[in-house]
């Protein structure tokens, strides 16, 4: 199975700082980050596409399965981390308190550890699909989290040292229950 990751296009929240909420406008920026990056998904084979249900991941998995004749696939198991009623709150304020502890989280969200479990889930779920090559759109949080899960990595340094770029594209093959980069957090065609 190749499992390719992508972050979603970057949204007017992304460029002013903003922890956001699910229906997050996406910026003039974005839209082109959604152009460059079909273009150059054309020469990929992709045969099935699960995403975020947040607007955000829906805008981009629609366009890229309408370019294929695919229909998406959508899941509040592939959502951003629940901020609660931090949501709308500046990430400079918040990141640092999140990161101090994997067991912390803002009333009425999840925790590092919350985010790590449901990335457990959603990566058995997306195994047992058994599709060879699928397209994952989902958020920067959680795309580090899933893959910081499956590399062994604690949640604190998941945040901390993997990136995913607005549209920038990741590959995994999973073989026999393993995991293998391919390569990671690709953006030199936007």
């Amino acid at each position: 199975m190749r499992l390719l990751l992508v972050r979603h296009p970057v949204t007017k929240a992304n460029m002013e700082g903003i922890i956001h909420g699910n229906d997050e406008l996406i910026a003039e920026k974005g839209y082109e980050q959604i152009e460059k990056l079909n273009n150059y998904l054309r020469r990929e084979r992709i045969d099935s596409i699960y995403s975020s249900d947040s607007q955000r991941c829906k805008v981009l998995a629609q366009k890229l399965a309408n370019e294929r004749g695919l229909i998406p696939r959508y899941s509040s198991l592939f959502m951003e981390i629940n901020n609660g009623d931090w949501s709308g709150s500046r990430k400079e304020e918040i990141t640092p308190r999140l990161l101090e502890n994997p067991d912390f989280s803002a009333p009425g969200g999840e925790s590092l550890n919350d985010l790590a479990e449901r990335c457990r889930i959603s990566y058995d779920y997306l195994i047992s699909q058994e599709i060879e090559r699928i397209l994952l759109i989902s958020h920067g949080w959680f795309l580090k989290m899933f893959l910081g899960v499956q590399l062994g990595m604690n949640p604190i340094y998941s945040i901390k040292k993997l990136k995913f770029s607005n549209c920038a594209i990741s590959e995994v093959r999973i073989e026999g229950g393993e995991l293998t980069i391919e390569y990671l957090n690709k953006r030199d065609f936007l």
